[in-house]
């Protein structure tokens, strides 16, 4: 089970880093692109060297029977330092991110001469041993190396946790990123999950108690954590080819959509039974489509609209719940036949990324103020 665990990260890993590296020999002066190959090339390294038939020979060719679990807590700690890098480069102008970057690998450099040094001086290395843990977590040197790992890797991981959540509230305009730091985020404490096991584990043995299933336990967490750390760091580069926001937008606009067209049913660009235009073009053609009908059925509820000239509000979801509260007055006007004395003048249009989201956060308050007032005459 133990190999079966560290080997689907493994996979997890090297699959990753396959996939940066790619993307890395495109744009080999990126800095945080380097950074995020480096921390997904420790970790693909450091599970890798955990799985037996891997570990095995390359303690046996080292020569010091144990040594490579040195080579493997390193791995891990440059790993946790490397991801710090690439936040830093994330976050700050490029002069800050590299000095930050700079302090973190010194920071990582020197935990590991601490390490080195403690595991080298350890009286662990006359033969080899399967269980490293429960054999050798006890005796004095090897307490504080581990100590010192697990401390490191935690204030990583932790540090990790907190500035990727505080980096995703940023990112509003770049919705792929901030879905991905936040996934990031829960990666990050799911790793600290292996920290808290093994952790626990050493102050109960300080303790005299030998909680030995901790130190199983601690695995899965370990894995799981990793894939969706990985998962969450890469999906700013995948995630938009799955085009999910443009599918979401799209059905999103269904309800706004839906009243306009019943009430102007002229503004369909395509006949269609149903009022669904699945069946013509593809997404891009279908979600612009959808948006042009919904401005010539907002023009065309104009006759029906009270000018009303409200403060400026800067506040998006207001400024929508406004504007749908408006539609549903015009669209109950024009259902009564009634035309107000003075129309409401034309919206200023922008961009088309502002305009989606715009016509979606409007289409989604329709949406509620219409449940709600179902539920209202229920």
């Amino acid at each position: 089970m133990h190999d079966l665990i560290y080997g689907i990260g493994a996979v997890a890993g090297w699959i990753a880093f396959g996939y940066k590296a790619n993307h890395l020999r495109h744009d080999r002066a990126n800095p945080a692109l380097r950074a995020m190959t480096a921390a997904f090339g420790f970790a693909a390294a450091a599970f890798t060297l955990t799985v037996g038939p891997v570990y095995q020979p390359i303690d046996a060719a080292l020569g010091v029977p144990n040594l490579t679990k040195l080579l493997i807590h390193s791995c891990m700690v440059l790993f946790s330092m490397f991801a710090l890098q690439l936040l830093s480069y994330w976050r700050y102008p490029a002069r800050r991110a590299r000095r930050r970057a700079r302090g973190h690998l010194v920071a990582g450099l020197i935990i590991l001469a601490a390490m080195s040094t403690l595991i080298l001086l350890a009286p662990i290395h006359d033969h080899y041993t399967i269980d490293f843990w429960k054999t050798h977590a006890g005796q004095t040197l090897m307490l504080g190396y581990l100590a010192i790992f697990l401390l490191a890797l935690s204030s990583g991981l932790l540090a990790i946790a907190w500035r990727a959540r505080q980096f995703a509230a940023l990112a509003q305009e770049l919705p792929w990123l901030r879905r991905g730091l936040r996934i990031t985020s829960v990666g990050a404490l799911l790793s600290f999950g292996y920290c808290a096991c093994r952790g626990g584990y050493l102050v109960l043995l300080g303790a005299g108690v030998h909680a030995d299933p901790l130190v199983d336990i601690a695995e899965p967490f370990a894995t799981a954590g990793l894939i969706v750390f990985l998962t969450g760091l890469t999906m700013p580069s995948w995630g938009p080819r799955t085009r999910l926001d443009q599918r979401g937008a799209y059905r999103a606009l269904e309800p706004l959509w839906s009243a306009l067209h019943a009430a102007f049913p002229e503004i369909a660009l395509h006949g269609s039974p149903h009022g669904d235009v699945a069946v013509v073009g593809d997404l891009d053609y279908r979600l612009y489509r959808r948006m042009v009908e919904i401005w010539d059925g907002r023009l065309a509820l104009r006759p029906y609209l009270t000018d009303q000239r409200p403060e400026p509000e800067p506040d998006l979801a207001r400024r929508a719940e406004a504007e749908a509260r408006a539609i549903r007055e015009g669209l109950r006007n024009h259902s009564e036949g009634r035309t107000v004395a003075v129309p409401a003048g034309e919206q200023r249009r922008e961009g088309r990324g502002h305009e989606l989201a715009w016509l979606v956060a409007v289409s989604r308050s329709f949406a509620r103020a219409t449940d709600t007032r179902e539920l209202d005459h229920a």
